[in-house]
């Protein structure tokens, strides 16, 4: 079983890093290798935050971190999004109830925004304890340059939310139903 979480992590991994150009230069021994340690990444904030603040909440760290929390308005296809600057997690109230009209069990609600909050909280950490997770892996590029594979910072993120929140299922699966969502609706 635990073989099988951890290839469906890799796979929403790739998908998410798919997007990135970058990701198709390096070999798929190196993409498999850094998918892992960005997973990794993930898995162990998760855990030192939940040590350090006592709580798996991610509302109740982001309050101890000094992250803001707030809805905003017109996300379309965001759900939510980290404002580095003014360290403010904002969390879209249209996207959010588009997606919780779709949801039966009550809980569920509030799981989801738990879920939102997590991840952009994750980013917040990013910014201020740990340095961005993209950066650390530097690949070699032409002629003495480097470049950097940006979403490995999202699949951190999507690692440190499912491990924080004890959740099986992956958070990009959210993001994929918030697009379908806000599609069937145009």
């Amino acid at each position: 079983m635990k073989a099988i979480k951890e290839r469906n992590r890799l796979t929403l991994a790739a998908l998410e890093l798919a997007k990135d150009s970058n990701f198709h230069r390096i070999s798929a021994d190196e993409r498999v290798r850094v998918m892992k340690e960005a997973l990794k990444i993930g898995n162990e904030v998760a855990s030192w935050a939940v040590a350090e603040y006592e709580t798996s909440d991610p509302r109740k760290i982001a309050e101890k971190v000094g992250a803001k929390i707030f809805g905003g308005d017109k996300g379309k296809l965001k759900a939510s999004e980290y404002r580095k600057g003014a360290r403010e997690i904002v969390i879209f109230r249209d996207t959010l109830d588009r997606l919780t009209k779709e949801v039966t069990q009550p809980d569920l609600s509030e799981r989801l925004l738990r879920l939102l909050i997590a991840h952009e909280l994750f980013h917040h950490l990013e910014e201020t304890r740990i340095g961005p997770v993209y950066k650390r892996f530097k690949f070699p590029g032409k002629w003495w340059t480097t470049f950097y594979i940006k979403g490995l910072s999202e699949v951190a993120a999507q690692s440190f939310t499912q491990t924080l929140l004890e959740i099986e299922i992956s958070p990009p699966i959210f993001d994929y139903l918030t697009y379908i969502l806000y599609t069937s609706a145009l």
